[in-house]
């Protein structure tokens, strides 16, 4: 065989690798929209997994906090960014099945914005007391409440935020009035009850933090079951409360049109990482359970979340301002 042909040959056989080299994804680092705060729960948990999701795709994941509006903003940007699978958003419930209830325009359609992928972690609210609060069950608020209608003050992370809900929820079940204050992101919330401002916050479970520190003091838990990692904390009902169900969830999506093999690549490294022996123990300190479910089970949760909270919404009147 002449020099020539076996170059044409080889050549020949290079060709699929240097297609395949061309077509390779991701190619680039992964952009992980948070769309609220530095220090929140959804921000606490990107971080805590982008290290194995970065080693599983072989591309790092950069986080990047784009907070306002409720989380409107940032999934806004997600939402209109390209849908080659490199732009992502770690999303709460708000801005997925509340917001719509509450915003005129939010700017996209969540129920058609995006490509679900996974619900990754989920967990109770913690109901949290400044330890000098007059009361440490739910019971004792409850008939605190009852006694000084509007003097007990709940704080919460946003308008129509879960923790907003949950205690508008629990408020119509135990049939009392507080006072809402409200907060730009969560972390002001919970330090509002570190110091004194307010009395309680249907928190996210990472405050079990500032429980362990008896810097606050736990009411209760907001699941029908007492959950596993605060095996010691009774759920509302049993803390002498009214019978509620709130659960916080979080959840990784991609703009709608991303590449099937894409969403199921992102799937399989994320629901990986959730999954791993470590991430689940750091998990289970800071109050969460990882879930990794598929990308149309998600889809079918998101559905239902929606109908659900416009039933709440629409039954307490909650308007934006």
């Amino acid at each position: 065989m002449s020099a020539t042909r076996r170059g044409v040959l080889a050549a020949g056989l290079a060709l699929p690798a240097v297609a395949r080299a061309q077509t390779a994804w991701p190619d680039r680092p992964i952009r992980l929209v948070i769309p609220f705060g530095a220090g929140g729960p959804t921000d606490v948990v990107g971080r805590l997994i982008a290290d194995p999701v970065a080693a599983a795709l072989g591309q790092p994941v950069v986080i990047e906090n784009r907070a306002g509006a409720g989380g409107n903003i940032g999934s806004r940007d997600v939402a209109r960014a390209a849908p080659d699978g490199n732009t992502l958003v770690l999303n709460a419930a708000s801005p997925l099945v509340i917001n719509q209830w509450l915003y005129r325009d939010m700017g996209y359609d969540p129920l058609t914005a995006f490509a679900p992928i996974s619900m990754l972690i989920t967990g109770p609210l913690l109901v949290i007391a400044n330890p000098r609060a007059p009361f440490s069950t739910m019971g004792e608020l409850v008939a605190e409440a009852r006694r000084r209608p509007g003097a007990i003050n709940v704080a919460n992370a946003g308008i129509g935020t879960v923790p907003h809900l949950a205690a508008e929820l629990f408020m119509r079940a135990a049939g009392v009035q507080m006072t809402p204050v409200t907060y730009r992101i969560t972390p002001q919330a919970t330090q509002s009850v570190l110091t004194g401002e307010t009395h309680l916050f249907f928190d996210s479970p990472a405050s079990i933090t500032h429980v362990q520190s008896g810097a606050v003091k736990a009411l209760a838990v907001t699941t029908p079951r007492r959950f596993a990692p605060f095996p010691n904390i009774p759920t509302v009902a049993e803390s002498g409360g009214p019978e509620i169900a709130v659960e916080a969830w979080y959840g990784l999506l991609a703009p709608a049109g991303t590449p099937p093999d894409r969403v199921a690549r992102l799937h399989a490294a994320f629901s990986a990482a959730v999954r791993r022996p470590e991430v689940q123990s750091r998990l289970a300190a800071i109050g969460y359970e990882g879930v990794g479910n598929t990308p149309e089970e998600f889809g079918r949760a998101i559905a239902a979340e929606a109908a659900r909270w416009g039933e709440v919404i629409r039954a307490a009147g909650v308007r934006m301002e």
